[in-house]
């Protein structure tokens, strides 16, 4: 399972940034966008099928894999091929540009947050399935519409960073609210974490691929090498945590990782200025209704 997610995410957002048409923000934006819905509706459609056999949302998965691989065998159209071949290391020596390697260092951190959520949050919320899916399906849902229509406009108007420092600051907050609140203010702050999250998974996209001359998907390849550490990480040490500290300790420790990726933002801004002037005075906002004919 790591392999295959491994190579589709390095190489799913270089596509559909080449494929889509309005430019990278607008791609970005559709597989965010993609991404959320499919994190909204696979707890709740897992849970339905997983009430009927265990088995079955493995077989789900297993052909919805198969609808999409269909799907861009039939679909999408031919990629121009690289004018020449790209070395294995080609990923690494790109994060020598302090800019990139800034925004998977921040990353890293973020994830081990991001993955605390989503791995360790059910067993705190220790909830029926359909009531788990339900929870996580307010989350991801939260998740597409900030990463979508909220990022976009709240960057327009503050820039990049600002809107990614704030945001890493509460999703801080909302994790130590998450691991010391009842049960209620749990569930509550699990559904708000997706709207953080959302925000953040726009925003370090654009910077990973739009930060450096890299070509995007040797910068999308070695962003996620970085990052990815981070989300194998936390649901490992989350549990461990738990289980010779305390039940607040995962959120503890996700919550001073997220401020330290605020704090790489804020130490390496000067790194990272340059493209977020960028954002605002080249990329002009999609307009809503632009977004809707891509999404149709």
């Amino acid at each position: 399972m790591a392999l295959p997610n491994a190579l589709f995410v390095s190489t799913s957002l270089a596509v559909i940034v080449g494929a889509a048409a309005g430019g990278s923000e607008a791609a970005i934006l559709l597989y965010e966008s993609a991404l959320g819905l499919g994190m909204a509706c696979g707890p709740l459609v897992g849970a339905v099928l997983g009430n009927m056999k265990w088995r079955y949302p493995f077989f789900g998965t297993a052909t919805l894999m198969a609808v999409g691989f269909i799907a861009i065998t039939f679909l999408l159209k031919e990629q121009p091929k690289a004018a020449r071949k790209v070395a294995l290391s080609e990923p690494l020596r790109a994060l020598g540009h302090k800019g990139l390697a800034s925004t998977a260092a921040s990353a890293f951190f973020y994830n081990y947050a991001f993955f605390t959520v989503l791995a360790f949050s059910p067993f705190v919320l220790d909830m029926s399935p359909y009531r788990s899916g339900g929870v996580f399906f307010g989350w991801g849902l939260l998740l597409a519409i900030c990463s979508v229509f909220v990022a976009p406009r709240l960057q327009d108007r503050f820039g990049s960073l600002k809107v990614l420092g704030s945001s890493l600051v509460l999703l801080a907050a909302d994790l130590l609210l998450l691991g010391f609140g009842s049960h209620t203010e749990a569930i509550v702050a699990t559904v708000l974490s997706g709207a953080f999250i959302g925000m953040n998974n726009t925003i370090y996209t654009e910077l990973a691929l739009e930060v450096s001359d890299a070509p995007r998907p040797v910068a999308s390849a070695g962003y996620n090498f970085v990052r990815w550490f981070a989300a194998a990480a936390a649901p490992f040490i989350a549990p461990k945590l738990a289980a010779h500290v305390n039940i607040h300790m995962p959120f503890v420790v996700a919550a001073a990782t997220a401020l330290l990726a605020m704090a790489v933002v804020a130490v390496q801004r000067k790194h990272l200025h340059h493209h977020a002037a960028e954002l605002l005075v080249e990329s002009e906002p999609m307009p809503a209704g632009a977004l809707v004919d891509e999404l149709a």
